[in-house]
C-alpha cells in the first residue's frame, strides 16, 4: 500500500473518531456540565482535544497494524482528564453509538455535523 494512502485512511480515521467523540458528549449532554466553557456556550462539544493516557492501548493496538497510532490518540479535553469512573461511563457511552451506527448504517449525526459548522451559505451565492 502506497504511503500517501495510509497517510489518506489515517486522516479518515482520525476524523470519524473525533466525530464520534464529540457526539457522545453533546447527545448525553455533557456540555451542561462540561468544564470548558466554548463547550457550554456552544451547546455542543467543540472544545479542544488533547492526546490522553486513556487511549494508550487503542494507540498501541493501531501501531502494531502499522499506523502511527496519532488517529485515535486524542479526547475531548472533558474526558480526556477525567479520572477512571468517568472515562468508564463515556467508553460505554461510545460502544453504544458505534453498535447504534452499525446497526443502521444510513443514519447519520447531522444535528452534530450541523453544531460544528454551523449555517454556512450556498456555495453560489456571494458573500456580503
Amino acid at each position: 500500500m502506497p504511503k500517501l494512502d495510509l497517510t489518506d485512511y489515517e486522516k479518515r480515521i482520525a476524523a470519524d473518531h473525533e466525530r464520534q467523540c464529540r457526539c457522545v458528549q453533546t447527545m448525553h449532554g455533557i456540555w451542561q456540565h462540561c468544564p470548558v466553557r466554548k463547550c457550554r456556550r456552544d451547546r455542543a462539544c467543540t472544545g479542544e482535544m488533547l492526546v490522553s493516557a486513556h487511549q494508550d492501548r487503542k494507540v498501541r493496538i493501531q501501531r502494531e497494524l502499522g499506523l502511527s497510532g496519532k488517529a485515535c490518540a486524542k479526547l475531548p479535553q472533558c474526558i480526556a482528564t477525567a479520572d477512571a469512573k468517568t472515562f468508564a461511563a463515556y467508553s460505554r457511552r461510545l460502544d453504544n453509538l458505534n453498535r447504534y451506527l452499525i446497526a443502521h448504517p444510513d443514519e447519520t449525526l447531522r444535528t452534530y455535523d450541523r453544531y460544528l459548522k454551523g449555517r454556512q451559505p450556498p456555495r453560489d451565492t456571494a458573500n456580503p
